[in-house]
This record gives structure tokens, sequence and C-alpha cells, in this order.
């Protein structure tokens, strides 16, 4: 299946699409990544692909596979992510993993209308992305695009002070930025919200109190792009070289979602009405890892005095496990596949709580959970004569979810080897354990750091 067939493959799939906030036949796409797994011996590159998209229904989900790759294709699926219980809106992802040729692809979308009444004038969606698959000369793979993902709705009442700051990962290193759409290809119209205002480099959305005239929904459109940290050079397979600058952007993917500002809460302060997060819930933009087949758990605590903190509302992959066991208490369990290693994936969640009948949504927070396969220790080979040996220690500060005795040391330092070996040093590199305070994997009190 070629590149050009599979986006024909999702746009006319996306058309069935429909009845988002149950008012009117409407979707749009939230974001859209890649990721370059590896490169064949044909100069084909591995790309998978996820594509996140908001209606108000969910729709059956599907997976087909194909051995070999001999239809083009090695996987293509279609799953929920996460549905608003009230039924407001579904979050659903395609995932496709196909090999397609070096070469950088701009890619178009457009589609049905955004939900009814929309402030800022925008009526139907459109949005493009730009994938770059040339080989970079500074990690010697094609790249992969930044990081992110979004739930579809973000409630802000009208009378606070609101910043909604994007997850701006990126797997090669590169610096992020965020900006509006601002051409006709990437929306249509692409007037930006009248009530936010965008950081660039922070990728930051800052809301200001504003009347009641303001109230109601609003279009969110931003471009995500990736800028490489020094001069870099793009080859493409039949050798042809491109030189990208520091002020260049290598590639771009859209963030779409919904602002709904809400009539003004009572209170301002975190805690009263709208929810507050509590340890031990990650930090924002907090960096998690795991490995292939090993459960990650991610517990996430709130609270909130004068509202009922009513779900938990993520936007992950589509098989994280959501529970809730407490009141203000969730957990999100994961358990990557083979095919999700040497990721990095995205997640983002909010509390919602409820005071008479108003929905209250605390702020947005995302985490980056990165996947491994376990490496297992090298069978030592003999070392020739006179063959210098190089040891070098290194100090370091780890912060955990959960007590530093409880963690298994083994996997630790795999954890560590494989950020050691992403970054250039060899697969056979020997870790030793020389001390930690508290101790790591023992009977000891709980702590949240190690030395």
């Amino acid at each position: 299946m070629s590149l050009s067939v599979w986006l024909l493959l999702l746009l006319v799939r996306s058309t069935q699409a429909s009845d988002f906030f149950n008012v009117q036949q409407a979707y749009f796409y939230g974001t859209g990544t890649y990721y370059t797994k590896v490169t064949e011996i044909n100069g084909s590159v591995l790309l998978r692909a996820r594509y996140v998209l908001n209606s108000h229904n969910c729709y059956a989900t599907y997976s087909y596979g194909c051995q070999n790759s001999s239809c083009g294709y090695e996987l293509y699926q279609f799953n929920k992510v996460d549905k608003e219980s009230s039924g407001e809106w579904c979050q659903m992802e395609y995932i496709y993993i196909l090999p397609t040729f070096s070469n950088v692809y701009t890619i178009a979308y457009s589609g049905g209308d955004w939900i009814n009444g929309i402030k800022n004038n925008i009526t139907s969606w459109r949005t493009e992305a730009r994938l770059e698959l040339r080989k970079r000369s500074d990690t010697g793979k094609a790249n992969s695009s930044p990081q992110t993902t979004i739930i579809p709705v973000i409630r802000v009442p009208s009378n606070c002070q609101t910043n909604v700051s994007l997850l701006m990962f990126d797997p090669d290193g590169d610096e992020v930025k965020c900006r509006y759409g601002n051409t006709p290809s990437e929306c249509n119209p692409c007037d930006p919200p009248s009530v936010l205002s965008l950081s660039s480099s922070s990728c930051t959305l800052s809301f200001s109190p504003t009347s009641s005239s303001n109230e109601g929904p609003y279009a969110v459109q931003v471009m995500m792009e990736d800028f490489p940290m020094k001069n870099i050079t793009l080859t493409q397979t039949n050798g042809s070289q491109t030189i990208i600058t520091t002020k260049d952007a290598i590639g771009k993917i859209p963030v779409r979602f919904v602002l709904l500002v809400d009539s003004a809460v009572p209170s301002c302060t975190e805690g009263d009405f709208l929810p507050n997060f509590l340890p031990p819930t990650p930090a924002h933009r907090a960096q998690l890892y795991t490995n292939v087949s090993q459960t990650l758990e991610i517990s996430i605590s709130a609270e909130a005095k004068n509202s009922t903190i009513s779900e938990l509302l993520f936007s992950g992959p589509y098989n994280v496990i959501q529970n809730q066991t407490g009141p203000g208490e969730f957990t999100l369990m994961w358990t990557p596949s083979k095919i999700q290693a040497g990721e990095d994936h995205p997640c983002c969640f909010v509390i919602q709580a409820i005071s008479n009948g108003t929905k209250y949504h605390s702020e947005l927070r995302c985490i980056v959970v990165s996947v491994d396969i376990k490496l297992s220790t090298p069978t030592p080979t003999p070392t020739p004569a006179n063959t210098p040996v190089y040891v070098a220690g290194l100090s370091m500060k780890l912060s955990s979810l959960v007590g530093l005795s409880q963690i298994d040391k083994d996997t630790l330092l795999n954890q560590i080897k494989a950020a050691l070996v992403k970054n250039g040093l060899p697969q056979d590199v020997i870790l030793q354990l020389r001390s930690s305070d508290p101790q790591i994997g023992a009977t000891a009190a709980p702590s949240s750091g190690a030395t």
C-alpha cells in the first residue's frame, strides 16, 4: 500500500464520524504524530503514524495485520481511547505501521464541521502535516515528529487565569515550537481564539479572565514544529541532500482541540471548585520508563472541596486501562506490547468535577512513557591482551512514584542502560550499582529520591 493510498483510506474512513456534542454531524482530528522505527535494506523506512479522531460517538474497533508487508502495510488499527461519561465526546485513534521510502511528504486533511457555535468563526476543519522521512546526518535515521496528544475539550471558567501547556517531547532531541496555523492548507479560516495568547517556545496557551459575552467554545488550531539543535543534512534514498539549519523547521504536525469557556466559578483557587492535583500524581511533562510486557501503573490523585470529582479524562495509548481506586483517586495501567517498543508514548489527562450540574476541569497534565525491550546482560567475551578497559562512575538523582525499596534493581539498571545505549554507549556496557541512599530494592522507609 503506497503512502498516498493509505492517506486516501484514512480520509474515506473519517467521513463516517458524526454527532460531536450531539448537535450536528461533526468531528475533527486532534493530533497527528509519526515515529520512524527502522530502515530496511532497500532504503525504505518503517513508519508508525498515529492520528486521534474526536467525535460524539465511539465506533467499532478493528485491526488488520499483514505478514511480511506483502500487502504494503504491517498494521492498521482503529481503537477507542476514552469517552466522557455523559456522552459529550469520544476519542479514537488510528495507528498505521507501513514501509515508505525516504522522502518528505506534505499531507492535507479536510473534513466535516467542528462543534456548533464556535466563537472564532471556524466551521469546517482543515489541516496538514509534513512528514520528514529522509535520513538525518546527526542521528543516522529518519526524523520522528514531536510526540504529543490532547483530549478533545479543555474547560476553563471565564473568570480564572488558566495556562494550557501542551506536551512537546521530541525523540530526536530537537527544539519544539508552536504557532497558530496561518495558511489555507493548515486551516481555513485560521482565526485564532481572541481569548488566548500562545507562547511559541513553551507551547503554552494562556487564558485571561474575560466577560460573559465571550463564553462558549473556541477552535484551537496549533501547528507544532521541530527544529534541529545544529545544522544537519537530510539524505534521500536516491542520494540527493538538503541542508537544514537551526532556523528551518524539519517537520510539522497539527494539534487541534476545543477550548470551552464556561460561566464564572465562585472561586478560582485550585482545590475549591477546580480539582487540584495531589501527590503521587506525576509532574507535567514527566518522562517515565517501562519495558515491553511490563505493566506500568500511574497513580493520579486530586481534591475539590466544593465540587464532586466525577472522572479522569485522558488521551494516550488505546490499551491503557483506567480505574478509580477511591474518591479523587485513579490509576492508569499500561502494558506495552512488542510493537510499541523503542518509542516514546504521550499521555495527557485532566480531572473533571461537577457542582450543581456545572463541570470543572483541573489543569492539563501530560507525561511521556518511554518503552524498551528489557536488555539482558551480555555474555562476557574474552578480552584480547593489552586492550584498554574503561571504568567510569556516574552519580544521579532519581525521582520515583513509589518508594525506592519497591523498585526492582535489575529493571532499573536495564532502563538506565537502555538510555545510555540510546545516547551512544556500546551495547556490551556493563552497569553495577555501587551504592544508593536509601537502598534500592531493599526494605527501607519510602522515599522519593536517590543518589
